[in-house]
């Protein structure tokens, strides 16, 4: 690989694949550097993406697979609901608990690039919703490595460039179509000066990396606070080594502030249909006994049963409202 290798790690959401394509096909496939690649997308639906860009590139274009061994020339795109690691030059692949909601998380690869690769890693964000990426491009840069985003008001999606635009002390804020230019570039500069990988990130790497249970690395990171994770009900603590608002459970999934804000809407909307479904079942329940003790001859047991209906009504009609569906 040499002294002037480079690990570019991209990473990408919401028109993420059409912008990928689009400056990759502009790369020579004789640099002298690796591309990692991760973009969300649905977790159960297969991916076309590797040989989709293999046809438009230069370069050698594989999905991830375990074991892989980093090579110059080459493009490693994260399999779908796969986390997409770089550890020691080589590819690993995990299905630990989601960052930011999606499995692969750029959060995710970027961090291990950084701890892996040091001031030779150079993080690129494209376009795309939330704000998955920005703590990952801060690793970079606190490892040494450049940090890239795609100029916010030229991306599809503005969301994911513009947060970390104003979070992150970004090196280059490039629109799409010179970002191919910036990149060899880049491949001509001097490295930058080399830093001390923190322990802490290090900490924060290894519990991506593995899917047990990390409460007392997770005392040292951060400190508890009174908020459960929306994904599995267990404690959540704060991150103490960062400029961004951040979250990580002991079981491992974590969240920016905006990101947990937004799986806790989720899992209250999911609360309010379970409440909504049970809550017809039970009316449904009290009609059919109601309707028995009247066909028995039992008018005053069955005109209870008819206030609980109209109990159960009223608590219908609330949910309904707030969930904005008709009757």
């Amino acid at each position: 690989m040499g002294i002037t290798f480079r690990l570019f790690a991209v990473g990408a959401s919401s028109g993420g694949r059409t912008a990928i394509t689009k400056f990759l096909s502009e790369i020579p496939g004789t640099i002298n550097a690796a591309f990692v690649v991760a973009v969300h997308g649905a977790f159960d639906t297969p991916s076309f993406f590797a040989g989709v860009l293999g046809q438009k590139t230069e370069l050698g274009v594989v999905e991830a697979s375990q074991g892989l061994s980093i090579e110059p020339g080459m493009v490693y795109i994260a399999k779908p609901n796969h986390h997409l690691f770089v550890h020691e030059g080589k590819i690993l692949l995990s299905k630990g608990p989601r960052e930011n909601l999606f499995r692969p998380s750029i959060d995710v690869l970027f961090r291990s690039a950084a701890v892996a690769y040091g001031n030779r890693c150079v993080g690129i964000l494209l376009t795309g919703r939330l704000n998955d990426g920005t703590t990952g491009l801060e690793a970079i840069k606190k490892c040494g490595g450049r940090a890239i985003v795609q100029n916010p008001k030229t991306a599809e999606y503005s969301d994911m460039p513009g947060f970390a635009r104003e979070t992150v002390d970004i090196d280059y804020v490039v629109d799409l179509e010179d970002l191919a230019e910036v990149i060899q570039n880049i491949m001509h500069e001097d490295l930058p000066l080399a830093k001390e990988i923190s322990s802490k990130l290090i900490k924060e790497n290894c519990i991506a990396t593995k899917i047990e249970s990390q409460i007392a690395t997770e005392e040292i990171l951060g400190h508890q606070v009174p908020i459960s994770c929306s994904t599995c009900g267990g404690p959540l603590w704060k991150m103490e080594d960062s400029k961004i608002d951040r979250y990580r459970c002991h079981v491992g999934h974590a969240f920016t502030q905006e990101a947990l804000l937004k799986s806790q809407n989720e899992a209250l909307e999911e609360a309010l249909w379970v409440s909504l479904r049970t809550l017809e079942e039970k009316r449904m329940l009290l009609k059919r006994i109601s309707n028995d003790y009247s066909d028995r001859g039992s008018k005053s047991l069955a005109r209870s049963y008819s206030d609980k209906i109209d109990e159960v009504s009223k608590h219908i009609g609330k949910l309904r409202t707030v969930l904005q569906l008709k009757d």
